[in-house]
């Protein structure tokens, strides 16, 4: 039972880097933006009317990834 929290203590401190570092790197990519309206006015075609964030992903595939994080160091913690 020990082993079990062990492996889902670590999976689960992968996961809150990965978020926590893609917040930090959306967080700087915004605030450094500086977007360029005088020479966009220039060629109207190529001005934007929607907005994007990046790509979504679905909540199973996170679950998927946790159980994946788990079953990874459960062998590692198996072996040593």
């Amino acid at each position: 039972m020990k082993n079990v929290i062990q492996v889902f203590a670590v999976s689960f401190i992968i996961h809150a880097i990965y978020f926590c570092s893609m917040m930090v790197i959306g967080l700087s990519k915004t605030s450094q933006y500086k977007p360029d309206v005088v020479n966009a006015w220039n060629h109207a075609g190529a001005l934007q009317n929607e907005v994007t964030f990046g790509p979504a992903v679905s909540p199973p595939v996170y679950a998927l990834t946790f159980l994946g994080t788990g079953l990874v160091f459960s062998t590692v913690i198996w072996y040593f």
